[in-house]
């Protein structure tokens, strides 16, 4: 549980912008009415309780916008009264809340993410400017773990869920498998199996963590067995549409005698790596640290103090690590000629995850199995039922403090069905699901004698946003992108192999904006801004608008 602070919801405020509470005071104007001076000036502004007040009518109360449209209608006759000598080129960021129904955005990669840490990690470089609130659906790769369940297992399952289940978990618990025919008084449903798995497994697995458990069955006919591919999400078991298959693995976690040896035995190697590892009993893998651990010298680790294995052999070997905290990772291997090897069994994955106080999580998402200890009819809330969503949460967080935020996930029914996500915060005594009101800010200027909304979103480029351009050109444009990639600027000398012209550019312009901001609207302005070489390192500026669902300059 951690507490989320939402900042500005547009990605120019959160990035860069127009520099706050510093005026500019230019030639005065006498031009725009007789009698009185105007200045060009440049202001943050946020709203207060008291302006929202001035127009509680409009806003029936609420200090909050109910849309952008909404905010664009007051906010310009407000600044207006504020401002009143303002003039000409004049610019103001507000802030101010608004209403924002929470949107699931969907991203992809190709890369391989083992865990939550992971995936936090690929975020965290990809959508740097993601606010606290933020849910994406995310596809990538993950390397997936097996496991069978044994005889042992089924009466630990069927123990676990005697009281719940009387007859499926006397029969799974006698004859050591799932009854599977839906007619019997034993069957076992897809959702009463995950159960089963969250008694026998849960916290057996990192967060994020896809394992592929294949089980005995009986349905009266010829299959004996089946295989589910889950995923932990920290609160339990998820079932994903996914089928995987692969060797059972042998799961060994490193002790603290195991940490001592792979420092002693690599001292020499890696001396600033070894004697972190000996300190703190954890491999650092940040990569800018001097104690960092890469994967490869990991595995060079692991095979010091892993046990001679039969050719073919698949271990799980959990580790502690540190990237800034303290966590744990699993890497796959594969006993093979004598030595451990990487072994990843990949498997695609769709995952829902949310932004919570500057990390990604998964959120908590509402099962058929909680609908059904509600007593409801249907796995959904409605209107008159959704304050139990909170009341929920007070047993899921017991130990909950003031201003923890829970991220959730449910079916609604409202004349149709839809999932809808969103936050509760608990404010010290009981859990409220907030409705989507966001603090954002946006600029307004001061054009043509009125205040009018201006969304140019002023963006200077990262690394990482040089680093994705490189790679996206590398096949189109080997020179110029093989450079940049280098250097970290464009090459804007036209007679150089590695020129970078105008039209290279607005290509680049538009593999940047569709990968950071791919739900930018139509009509989004952007300035960007980026290193050059024209003989010395300058600065230029590309401006563009998003027209026809692509990036033109503007």
């Amino acid at each position: 549980m951690k507490k989320i602070i939402y900042c500005l919801a547009f990605l120019g405020a959160i990035l860069t912008g127009c520099n706050p509470n510093e005026d500019i005071y230019n030639d005065l104007d006498s031009a725009e009415r007789p009698g009185f001076d105007y200045i060009q000036a440049v202001e943050a502004y946020t709203f207060t309780s008291e302006d929202y007040a001035i127009y509680e009518t409009e806003l029936s109360e609420e200090e909050y916008f109910g849309s952008q449209d909404q905010a664009d209608q007051i906010i310009p006759d407000f600044l207006a009264d504020k401002y009143p000598v303002w003039g000409e080129g004049s610019l103001v960021n507000v802030g101010y809340n608004l209403f924002d129904k929470t949107e699931l955005e969907t991203m992809s990669t190709m890369e391989t993410l083992s865990n939550l840490n992971e995936v936090d990690g690929y975020l965290g470089d990809n959508y740097e400017t993601a606010v606290n609130g933020t849910f994406v659906e995310l596809t990538y790769n993950a390397d997936i773990l097996s496991y069978a369940l044994s005889d042992g297992d089924f009466e630990t399952i069927g123990d676990a869920l005697s009281s719940k289940y009387p007859e499926p978990a006397a029969s799974a618990a006698r004859f050591s498998n799932f009854d599977r025919r839906s007619g019997r008084d034993g069957y076992w449903s897809d959702s009463m199996i995950l159960e089963g798995f969250n008694e026998l497994l849960a916290g057996e697995y990192s967060i994020g963590q896809v394992v592929a458990v294949t089980f005995a069955i009986y349905d009266g006919g010829t299959n004996f067995s089946e295989s589910f591919t889950i995923q932990y999400n920290g609160y339990g078991f998820t079932k994903l549409d996914v089928e995987a298959g692969g060797t059972t693995a042998i799961e060994y976690a490193l002790s603290g005698d195991d940490y001592d040896t792979i420092a002693t035995d690599l001292a020499t190697s890696y001396p600033g790596p070894a004697a972190n590892l000996l300190q703190f009993g954890s491999f650092d893998v940040r990569s800018s640290s001097a104690n960092y651990w890469s994967e490869a010298m990991i595995l060079e680790g692991l095979n010091i103090i892993l046990p001679t294995a039969t050719e073919g052999d698949v271990y799980a070997v959990s580790y502690e690590i540190y990237n800034g905290s303290r966590g744990t990772e699993t890497m796959t291997l594969l006993y093979t000629a004598g030595a451990y090897i990487a072994n990843a069994t990949l498997v695609e994955v769709t995952a829902v995850v949310a932004k919570n106080g500057g990390d990604w999580e998964f959120p908590y998402v509402f099962t058929k199995a909680d609908f059904d200890s509600f007593g409801f009819r249907f796995p959904n809330f409605g209107s008159s039922s959704l304050y139990i969503l909170d009341i929920f949460l007070e047993g899921l967080f017991p130990y909950a403090k003031e201003g923890d935020v829970a991220m959730v996930q449910y079916d609604y029914y409202s004349g149709s069905g839809s999932t809808e996500y969103g936050h509760s915060i608990f404010d010290g005594d009981k859990w409220n699901l907030t409705p989507d009101v966001i603090e954002t800010s946006f600029q307004y200027g001061y054009e043509n004698g009125a205040w009018v909304p201006d969304n140019t979103i002023n963006y200077t480029l990262l690394g990482a946003d040089v680093d994705l351009i490189s790679n996206a050109f590398i096949d189109i444009y080997p020179g110029p992108a093989d450079n940049v990639g280098f250097f970290g600027s464009f090459d804007r000398r036209d007679a150089s192999s590695n020129y970078w012209s105008d039209d290279m550019l607005l290509e680049a312009a538009n593999v940047l904006l569709g990968a950071r901001d791919p739900g930018a609207q139509e009509g989004q302005k952007y300035v960007l801004n980026f290193v050059v070489y024209t003989g010395s390192t300058g600065i230029e500026s590309l401006s563009v608008i998003k027209t026809g669902g692509v990036w033109v300059a503007n």
